[in-house]
């Protein structure tokens, strides 16, 4: 089972729309996707003693999210590893369906772990203006007390860290634009689910009637946006919501990002900052594994 085992991850920057696409995969009828377990950062990544583990794991509360039997599964565990398949596999039985995906926007800077433990694995990295990730970001009850430069620093670091480690899963990586998203919906969740070899559904566009499913507890607070219909709308609010200092600050910090993107600018031209290059080399020295 674990040589063949091939889940899907869901991944970007946080604020990039990985929950709008979890919410749309997961209302298809073969795709299941569970709550956000958190797994693979706090449990996979880490050199942990698997005796001690099980403590945690049993109260972990976004564990208890999947609504399956931890305790159980936990004694027929011979590890870590052994475990996640496990929940996963009872959780896709329960759902009846064929593909078990997990999302968690963090696993952008686990892909060397999510790469030793699940080499087959399907990636699927969602990204989105940065400006409008910042703009987001600010606003989110998780990070709106942050400064501006460390949302910088995080698209800056995660980004340029996925373009670097990408190529290790070959041609399981898929790359979905958030604005194309929105704009081309159809076309876009087409060519994703090609990949497993499955159909469009019509029913993904009516993601909003199951996400209950995958967003849970707090997190509603500021996942609001997979209850209501596909608004395109939001690829513009970030002009709104930010001010010409800021537009200026982000444009000029991520200036290879944004181009190699094609995201457009508001001003002519732009110096790239060798600060934040400097600073998210370090970041990924750091946290990313």
């Amino acid at each position: 089972m674990n040589k063949t085992f091939q889940p899907i991850f869901i991944l970007g920057v946080g604020r990039s729309g990985t929950s709008l696409l979890q919410s749309m995969l997961n209302a298809h009828s073969q795709i299941a996707f569970t709550p956000e377990t958190h797994f693979i950062r706090y449990y996979l990544s880490k050199n942990i003693n698997w005796e001690n583990a099980k403590e945690s794991i049993v109260n972990d509360k976004y564990l208890h999210n999947l609504d399956i039997d931890i305790s159980a599964i936990l004694n027929n565990s011979k590890n870590a590893k052994d475990f996640y398949i496990q929940a996963l596999n009872i959780y896709l039985k329960k759902k009846g369906k064929q593909f078990i995906g997990d999302k968690d926007p963090k696993n952008i800077e686990y892909l060397k772990t999510i790469k030793s433990y699940f080499p087959n694995a399907l990636i699927i990295h969602i990204y989105r203006d940065p400006r409008a990730v910042i703009a987001s970001r600010l606003k989110a009850e998780w990070s709106k007390n942050n400064p501006l430069w460390q949302h910088i620093l995080a698209y800056k670091a995660q980004i340029n860290y996925f373009k670097k480690n990408r190529n290790s899963f070959h041609k399981n990586v898929v790359d979905v634009c958030y604005e194309n998203l929105l704009e081309q919906p159809e076309n876009e969740l087409k060519r994703i689910v090609s990949m497993l070899g499955l159909q469009f559904e019509e029913g993904m566009l009516n993601y909003f009637n199951s996400a209950n499913e995958v967003v849970k507890g707090k997190e509603k607070a500021w996942k609001e946006n997979v209850y209501k219909p596909i608004m395109s709308e939001n690829t513009e609010k970030w002009k709104k919501e930010l001010n010409p200092k800021t537009i200026a600050k982000i444009e000029k910090a991520l200036y290879n990002e944004m181009q190699r993107l094609y995201y457009p600018f508001t001003h002519s031209s732009w110096f790239h900052s060798k600060f934040y290059s400097i600073l998210s080399e370090l970041y990924c020295k750091k946290s990313c594994r």
